[in-house]
């Protein structure tokens, strides 16, 4: 037999080592009444052990939580000094998380429920569930169809199509008729104002230029109220301008206000008074003069003065065609056919009057009123007078004359009305008993000429 204090050494030397671990230090793992792992966050935190786990649980004591920053991936922008102080401690986090995922990896795993199976969602025969979810504002999944926000995105229907009819609407036709005026335009067969035709025994057909031919200045300033007015308003108007500023020194003297107060009635009142001031002032400086003449760009005829400087002054020698007149402003065509017809003449000196009266010799001198082709009505009613009481007939539109016929030359001795018609290069006149002509003013079927309205 072994004695007992043997038995009891040989017991002690054949015991397995001590375990390094004393049971204190074992996780207990807390369970419910029914015996089922407990899912308690106190539970977890007394599981976890180690010096990270400490150091979480001291953070959270703190209050402090980690920062998270959602990145995106279609705006990028500069990387500020406090995002850089948010991507280190970012890092610094990292670190921690390792030393955390590397104290924990002896912790037990906590079992966690088998997920519940989900129904699927079929609605009018599509699956939702097999829709792609995870697709971003520039990846549009290919099951839902085209990305309408790309550039050139287009839709399947727009593309072309077998069999496609294309239908062209047509603008709708704005009708071409006035509301105002129900009838249809005619023509009129005299389209130029019916004027009396004295008899060719008169000395004076009754023109403003043969009363004013004396004074040059004033017949300028009357034709540039006559300019698109008629005689009934212009020359009234006129007559009171002259006997308020009767000279150019008074004319040019005078405020362009005070003109405008005078000649409102007419129209365009600031630019005619602008030009009866500014005509006045250069008159003074540099008055119409024998040998002087200036450019006038296309008069009479289209051309005429492109050869000529803007400030060259011709003399008589020269053969350009200029005009003693065409420095001073504001005068237009109907100006200079007026005064050529019935103020060159004298200041040229070659005549006295406007008809050759007083030339050297009568019989070859040709006055200059015969080589003016007008556009005024009047003007050209008068020279067809002009032109009969020599026996000729005068043609409107390029002034070449042919001989009068025994009965136009009687039917115009009388006297009566001058009519231009449409389509006709001559003026036709119309014999009429004197006494009716009056009769005809009075009802306005005849014009006055502006001769008329003079005092």
């Amino acid at each position: 037999m072994i004695p007992a204090a043997l038995f009891s050494s040989s017991l002690t030397l054949l015991s397995p080592p001590p375990s390094p671990f004393s049971e204190a230090e074992l996780p207990v793992i807390p369970t419910d009444d029914l015996g089922m792992i407990a899912d308690d966050e106190c539970s977890r935190e007394n599981v976890q052990a180690g010096p990270a786990a400490k150091t979480v649980q001291k953070r959270r004591a703190a209050g402090t939580r980690r920062k998270v920053t959602y990145v995106s991936r279609h705006f990028i922008k500069e990387v500020s000094k406090d995002e850089r102080q948010d991507d280190n401690s970012k890092e610094e986090d990292k670190m921690l998380d390792k030393t955390l995922d590397a104290d924990l990896e002896g912790a037990p795993v906590i079992a966690t429920p088998p997920a519940t199976p989900a129904r699927s969602r079929v609605y009018y025969g599509l699956n939702l569930d097999d829709l792609s979810s995870d697709s971003s504002l520039t990846d549009v999944p290919d099951d839902i169809g085209p990305d309408p926000f790309l550039p050139h995105a287009q839709s399947p229907l727009s593309g072309p199509m077998t069999g496609e009819v294309k239908i062209e609407t047509k603008k709708p036709r704005r009708s071409t008729t006035s509301p105002y005026f129900p009838q249809v335009h005619k023509h009129r067969p005299t389209f130029l104002a019916t004027l009396p035709f004295p008899p060719l025994s008169h000395e004076k057909f009754g023109l403003m230029q043969e009363r004013l031919a004396h004074d040059p200045f004033r017949l300028l300033i009357a034709t540039i109220f006559l300019n698109k007015t008629p005689g009934e308003r212009a020359m009234p108007v006129f007559y009171q301008l002259m006997s308020r500023y009767p000279t150019p020194i008074d004319l040019a003297n005078a405020e362009v206000s005070d003109i405008t107060s005078i000649i409102y009635g007419l129209g365009f009142q600031n630019q005619r008074a602008r030009k009866c001031v500014a005509m006045a002032k250069v008159w003074l400086e540099r008055p119409p003069s024998r040998g002087k003449r200036y450019k006038k760009h296309n008069y009479p005829a289209k051309g005429d003065g492109r050869d000529v400087k803007q400030d060259e002054v011709l003399d008589d020698e020269d053969g350009r065609v200029a005009w003693e007149i065409s420095h001073l402003p504001g005068l237009g065509p109907y100006s200079h056919d007026s005064w050529r017809m019935f103020c060159r003449d004298q200041l040229r000196g070659v005549a006295k009057s406007w008809n050759g009266e007083g030339a050297e010799d009568t019989d070859t001198f040709e006055p200059e009123w015969k080589r003016v082709v007008p556009l005024d009505k009047e003007l050209r009613a008068y020279l067809t007078w002009m032109w009969l009481k020599e026996g000729w007939v005068w043609n409107k539109e390029t002034g070449k004359r042919t001989e009068a016929s025994p009965e136009l030359l009687s039917r115009a001795r009388g006297g009566g009305i001058v009519v231009e018609e449409k389509d006709s290069a001559h003026l036709v006149v119309k014999s009429i008993q004197e006494e009716n002509v009056d009769t005809l003013k009075e009802n306005k079927k005849v014009e006055r000429t502006a001769g008329e309205y003079l005092p």
